[in-house]
């Protein structure tokens, strides 16, 4: 497998290549701690990550991923590069235009603003512990002050606003995670089992989980327990390959 480093909008990115290309790729979007930078990628020194994304190219994906901005929590900013990173790669790579995408934690905020954008282009996704509601992920970290006011701050940066306005903003788009109960693509929910930093988002999952169904709407649920995480990567690849019918 062979990977590269470039920048777009002075963000650092990263490719992986397969050694034997099956002519499709997938799109990370990841935590708020996701690093990539002129040396490395978090990803990379992840050792259970970084055998998803060697199982991911070894069944012929390319796979690629931005810093976007750090800690954006979906900012419209992290969006319009997530967009502008998804048009370079199409442009620069022999691909299929429509990608798969994978979204980790803080991941899943950008893909719901994305999604819109990129409606046509995106052929299944798989949500790991995802943030799938801002609004309830800062009303958890209330009950840690100091992660509270470091989300407040992070917001706050990335809105381009005071602290005090950042609360009342997210408050109105409370019920706005249930964009992925109509989003008609393939969704596939990894749950970690032990408790993660994004706990209070299951019942919302479960939500999104039990509208998909009810509407038809292709949707697995997995929990995954700790020592198993590092097989991820095979059931990752297979679930995008299911999605592969339709060129």
């Amino acid at each position: 497998m062979y990977q590269r480093l470039f920048q777009l909008e002075q963000e650092w990115c990263m490719i992986h290549y397969p050694e034997r290309p099956n002519g499709f790729a997938v799109m990370i979007i990841g935590d708020s701690h996701h690093y990539v930078d002129e040396k490395s990628s978090f990803w990379v020194q992840h050792e259970a990550r970084y055998k998803w994304i060697q199982e991911l190219t070894a069944k012929g994906y390319i796979v690629y991923y931005s810093n976007l901005y750090g800690a954006n929590w979906g900012s419209d900013q992290a969006v319009q590069l997530a967009r502008r990173l998804y048009q370079h790669v199409k442009r620069n790579e022999i691909i299929n235009g429509k990608i798969h995408i994978l979204a980790e934690g803080m991941g899943a905020l950008v893909l719901k603003n994305l999604y819109p954008k990129l409606e046509q282009d995106i052929r299944s996704a798989v949500l790991l512990s995802p943030c799938v509601s801002l609004y309830d992920h800062l009303e958890q970290e209330k009950e840690q002050k100091f992660f509270y006011k470091k989300v407040i701050k992070e917001l706050s940066f990335m809105l381009k606003m005071e602290e005090e306005e950042c609360e009342a903003f997210i408050s109105q788009q409370s019920q706005n995670y249930k964009i992925f109960q109509e989003i008609p693509i393939p969704l596939y929910i990894v749950q970690s089992m032990t408790l993660n930093r994004y706990k209070n988002q299951f019942t919302l999952i479960k939500d999104i989980y039990t509208e998909r169904l009810a509407k038809g709407i292709s949707t697995d649920l997995f929990f995954v327990l700790p020592e198993k995480r590092g097989s991820l990567g095979g059931k990752i690849a297979s679930y995008f390959s299911l999605h592969e019918k339709e060129l």
